[in-house]
């Protein structure tokens, strides 16, 4: 296992990128349902205004422009989509690929709903930077099988996420996902540090094969917050690990085995929150293995004593 210490050569610009990676990655999501149904559909003119849209957010939220990244346009721009499909619909419910309008219109439902858990937490943010806020343990584990749900849903029938091995078939990925705490059924983490476990996961799912596990614990100990996410995936080649925490780097194993569609700097984001907290980051992986993520941050002083208190 590799503890990475070493500094970061990013720009302001690419920081400002970094924590509202959340939301720029569902708005790429939206940008690539739009330009399926644009592709597949003999009224593409229907969505051309509304990747525009998406364009014009993304770019809002680089720059934390609160003029067009708000929550009152985003509603009218999710509004305008559902508008567009029912309208679609009247005029050709089942694309040219053999997909229904119906299906869109029930994937984009699932999207916004988590569009809208990651708006309130990035207005959270920028009211309240930097603060750790607490949790119900069983709250925390709901709230991830909503975002496993909803990766499975994007997928199209592509796979399927499971917790029980009993019920594991080929396309089939096997999720294990623990969390305890020293302080009963509380867990105490920074929304960023959420952000990052999420983003994590996510990565896990992307470079592992259906058929592969994933394993994730979350544990607070002794004033430790501790994170691990585990897969059986491809791997990082040796001499790479140091540098995949670099803005915009990929492992050279995956880039022709992986299609994505984020910007390559998952655990340069991850890498960064955890400096920014104080904390320590190990990677363990070995080719066509897998990868072994591991996060320790102090738990801040004042919250421990809130903990005694309590």
């Amino acid at each position: 296992m590799l503890e990475i210490k070493k500094d970061l050569n990013v720009t302001d610009d690419q920081l400002n990128e970094l924590e509202m990676h959340s939301v720029i990655n569902i708005l790429t999501v939206i940008n690539s349902q739009l330009y399926l149904i644009q592709f597949e559909t003999d009224h593409p003119d229907l969505t051309s205004p509304l990747i525009d849209q998406t364009l014009d957010l993304a770019d809002a939220a680089r720059k934390k422009d609160q003029s067009v990244f708000n929550g009152k346009k985003i509603k009218a721009f999710q509004e305008e989509i559902i508008e567009m499909l029912g309208n679609l619909n009247d005029l050709q419910p089942l694309l040219n690929d053999g997909s229904s309008v119906s299906e869109f219109h029930s994937i984009f439902q699932e999207i916004f709903k988590v569009f809208d858990d990651r708006l309130e937490e990035i207005f959270h943010r920028w009211n309240h930077p930097n603060r750790w806020e607490s949790f119900l343990i069983h709250d925390l584990k709901k709230e991830f099988q909503k975002f496993f749900y909803t990766l499975e849903k994007n997928s199209r029938g592509r796979y399927r996420i499971i917790y029980n091995i009993a019920q594991q078939e080929e396309k089939d990925y096997l999720v294990q996902f623990e969390v305890n705490s020293d302080n009963n059924d509380t867990i105490y983490l920074p929304l960023l540090l959420k952000d990052v476990i999420r983003d994590l996961v996510a990565n896990a799912r992307k470079y592992t094969l259906p058929g592969g596990n994933i394993e994730i614990g979350i544990t607070q100990n002794d004033g430790v917050f501790k994170f691990v996410v585990q897969d059986s995936g491809f791997g990082i080649p040796e001499e790479e690990i140091s540098k995949i925490i670099e803005f915009g780097y990929r492992a050279s194993n995956t880039k022709d085995k992986v299609r994505t569609m984020g910007g390559g700097f998952g655990l340069t984001k991850a890498y960064h929150i955890t400096q920014k907290f104080g904390g320590r980051f190990w990677i363990d992986s070995k080719l066509d293995e897998g990868t072994k993520i591991t996060i320790e941050i102090p738990v801040p002083k004042e919250i421990l004593e809130n903990k005694t208190d309590d």
